[in-house]
């Protein structure tokens, strides 16, 4: 089995530019494994994507941790802009995930909640949430969010939330290594689990940031409407800031998933396909797509995953689906 090398020594060794295979890793066409913020590259991989002149799309893989335990793929929900759907996505892909075996775990690391609400918790009575997780890790430097993970009825596990969580994004500001705190919370539960959704807020602040380092990849949910657009583009210039910034240098793009779309109009017919134009060259478009449906806020106010709400519906066909494509990418 060959050993892994650092990226840069990838490039030197096959006399490429290192910019060409960090951006290869950042859209998935290159296979790297991480360990910490450093990007690993096995030699042949480097060759098949030489090749195959970087058209092929692969999937950025953790190191095995010691004892042979495989570190959970964590992926953040993300994108600048409410409405898009990345509470829904998170819930109901977890559930999926977990239809498929995987061992899920869930983070909501929004003040609002509102995931932590859709699995019929209550923030105010929980004595362990995310929020007391962070301030405890920001007095000691040490991790405890083990006390927060909550069993859900759905099949996943949670790290809750609550409104106190506005009082962190304050309390981080002024920590050393503010955001590499939500990576270094998760760190030792990362074997339990195969996979970790992280839904997030819909702007850029230092909550974000956490979820950005933490993550292996981002997944971009969006609505098929114009102005969303520049959303993306957006999320695309955030996960660039996080590359060149040195935070997490292996971040990569999960892909964009169109959600709430009515492809009875014409609009969103046409928005569908201009995303897949304008950002398939920079970021995988899944082909499942998400339909608009009243049964997604039903479901959550019965405090269940549209797999359980209506299990053979379009909503719950259409998660099984973005399940199988994530997975795949992983083959």
């Amino acid at each position: 089995m060959e050993d892994p090398i650092l990226l840069r020594d990838a490039a030197a060794l096959f006399g490429v530019k290192v910019d060409r295979l960090r951006k290869a890793a950042s859209e998935g066409r290159l296979r790297v494994r991480l360990v910490g913020t450093q990007r690993l590259v096995v030699p042949s991989e480097v060759e098949r994507f030489l090749r195959e002149g970087g058209h092929s799309r692969a999937a950025v893989q953790p190191v095995a941790a010691q004892g042979g335990d495989s570190m959970a793929r964590i992926i953040a929900v993300a994108i600048p802009k409410g409405g898009t759907g990345k509470t829904t996505t998170v819930l109901n892909l977890g559930t999926a995930l977990a239809e498929q075996g995987q061992r899920v775990l869930l983070v909501d690391s929004d003040p609002q909640a509102s995931l932590t609400l859709a699995l019929g918790l209550e923030s105010q009575g929980l004595e362990h949430t995310l929020y007391s997780a962070l301030k405890y890790y920001l007095t000691t430097f040490r991790s405890q969010i083990e006390l927060a993970i909550q069993k859900t009825e759905i099949g996943v596990d949670v790290v809750p939330s609550s409104i106190r969580l506005n009082r962190v994004q304050e309390e981080l500001s002024a920590t050393v290594q503010r955001e590499f705190a939500l990576q270094r919370l998760l760190a030792p539960v990362a074997t339990r689990y195969d996979v970790i959704l992280i839904d997030t807020l819909p702007y850029l602040g230092i909550l974000v940031i956490n979820a950005l380092v933490a993550a292996q990849e981002v997944l971009i949910p969006m609505e098929p409407e114009y102005l969303a657009t520049e959303s993306v583009t957006m999320m695309l210039e955030d996960i660039d800031f996080i590359h060149r910034s040195g935070l997490n240098p292996g971040l990569s793009v999960t892909g964009i998933l169109l959600t709430q779309v009515d492809q009875r109009t014409v609009i969103h017919r046409q928005v569908a396909n201009y995303m897949r134009t304008e950002f398939g060259n920079r970021a995988h478009v899944f082909e499942t797509m998400v339909k608009q449906s009243i049964r997604f806020p039903e479901s959550q106010a019965c405090h269940q995953s549209i797999l359980q709400y209506e299990p053979d519906g379009e909503g719950a066909m259409a998660y099984r689906a973005l399940a199988r494509e994530i997975l795949n990418a992983t083959a």
